[in-house]
């Protein structure tokens, strides 16, 4: 990997690592005030907010970032596709800011059967307009692979959103309702991203403030539709898993009422899964997000050079491998510790423990989906993507029912990301260019994971929760097998 990657990769990781590191501990901060039952809520709000956010400017990102760094030679084009998708983009998120208004009674009254939610998500809806913008900014700056502005925004934003709504929540915690609660949480995403959207802006003018540029109509139809070609699939896989994930939202917790909870129980228990345990999980996801990041327009720019893009294929999926497992470790062996540092709730550190043996594969499912994306398979993603989450939701139902229990839910998770990750793996070691690490040898270092989620599955099942020196043993024979696996393969290609 060259030099300019490998400094893209250490900048967005650090960046990366402290802008998740202030939003989490903005979440624990919030989840701490506002209980379990306000983290259920938060939730359905979020899902809302996402999925308007999706429909406004869902895939822009990553459209951006690919059309600039495949036609990086063209003189001022960069400038001009941000003149144009900025001023379509205004305008049609304006649209859907009106919808999201429209209909959040709906959500809120009947979807999620949570009334008094509909007046806390005001802040979101503003906030749409604000997140557009600032996802064309960033698709720029990645697109021209110069991470630092768009990373350094986020860390703006997330320490403005501390020092404003803490010292708020802590002055009128006392006095305050749950409503009150949930309304400045909300609050905090909008005035964070308001100013991650200045950040941008200002970064932006500074370079190209005294450049002039006309645009003729042609360019305007040609810049249009090369960028919404590829945003309006992900846009659509995107919007589609966001009425999922409110399809989910809704089932979910009425399945956890079904099997002998209350209501209230049954929106605390989603609560700590979905927004605190999954979190937690997913806290070094942070590094694998920045591989996928600058995926898209390293390996766009090389697609014509098969020795460059293999190389570069080979080094996300293995810093990935690198990165999962240590995780899975640490996360097997302190779930309980980690949940009561963070929460004060050993509640999220027993469903904690269920979802760390397939933290490889929620992590590799992030990377191999921006690798598609970038290998222009956008339609196989919007495809993949729809089919499992129906498959999964579907799944979750008759799982909850026959064991009578919650931990199935994640349990059905985990597997639908094994399944996700080896389709996706099928699909690129079938491209035109000569997948250097072969299938069978990613097939497996699946198959020991795969192992290890069955021998987990029945520990757990047993009761058997002193697992720490099998623990070890397993990962170090684990890494050890990949370890040889892979080095025989590069030796066998050498020969």
């Amino acid at each position: 990997m060259n030099k300019k990657i490998l400094n893209q990769i250490v900048i967005l990781t650090l960046c990366n690592i402290l802008t998740y590191s202030l939003f989490f501990l903005y979440r624990v901060f919030i989840s701490r005030r506002i209980g379990s039952v306000g983290m259920g809520l938060y939730t359905f709000g979020i899902t809302l907010y996402y999925l308007f956010y999706s429909i406004s400017s869902g895939g822009i990102l990553t459209a951006i970032s690919k059309y600039i760094a495949e036609n990086c030679y063209l003189t001022g084009l960069k400038e001009k596709v941000v003149d144009v998708v900025s001023k379509i983009l205004f305008f049609w998120s304006i649209i859907i800011t009106i919808l999201f208004c429209a209909l959040n009674p709906l959500f809120c009254d009947i979807v999620f059967a949570t009334p008094h939610l509909k007046h806390m998500v005001y802040p979101l809806i503003v906030c749409i307009v604000v997140v557009t913008q600032s996802a064309i900014l960033k698709g720029f700056f990645y697109g021209i692979q110069n991470p630092t502005p768009p990373a350094l925004a986020e860390v703006f934003e997330n320490i403005v959103r501390l020092s404003v709504i803490c010292p708020i929540f802590l002055t009128v915690a006392k006095s305050s309702t749950l409503d009150t609660m949930l309304f400045l949480s909300f609050l905090g995403i909008l005035i964070g991203e308001l100013s991650s959207l200045s950040f941008l802006r200002i970064s932006y003018k500074l370079k190209y403030r005294n450049i002039r540029f006309s645009i003729k109509l042609s360019e305007i139809v040609q810049i249009s539709s090369n960028i919404f070609k590829v945003s309006v699939p992900l846009a659509t896989a995107s919007v589609l898993g966001m009425i999922f994930q409110s399809l989910e939202n809704m089932i979910i917790p009425k399945m956890f009422e079904s099997i002998g909870n209350t209501k209230t129980k049954a929106i605390s228990i989603y609560g700590i899964i979905n927004g605190m345990s999954f979190p937690a999980a997913t806290l070094p996801l942070v590094i694998v997000n920045s591989l996928s990041i600058i995926i898209v327009p390293t390996i766009s720019e090389t697609k014509i050079n098969t020795k460059t893009l293999n190389s570069r294929i080979n080094t996300f999926l293995l810093l990935t491998i690198a990165i999962s497992l240590p995780a899975t470790c640490i996360f097997l062996l302190f779930p309980e510790q980690i949940c009561n540092l963070l929460y004060k709730n050993p509640q999220a550190g027993v469903y904690l423990k269920h979802i760390a043996p397939a933290i490889a594969f929620y992590y590799l499912s992030v990377v191999l989906s921006s690798l598609l994306n970038a290998l222009d398979k956008v339609n196989f993603n919007f495809i993949l993507s729809t089919v499992l989450t129906v498959a999964r939701l579907i799944a979750y139902i008759p799982a909850i029912l026959l064991f009578k229990s919650e931990i199935p839910y994640i349990w059905i998770s985990n597997i639908f990301a094994l399944i996700s990750c080896i389709i996706m793996i099928e699909k690129i070691a079938k491209l035109e260019f000569e997948f250097v690490l072969e299938k069978s040898t990613i097939f497996l270092i699946f198959q020991l994971a795969v192992v290890c989620l069955l021998i987990f599955a029945i520990l757990i099942h047993l009761n058997i929760t002193s697992t720490q020196a099998f623990i070890i043993l397993f990962l170090a024979g684990y890494s050890l097998c990949s370890y040889f696996i892979l080095l025989y393969q590069k030796r066998r290609k050498k020969y």
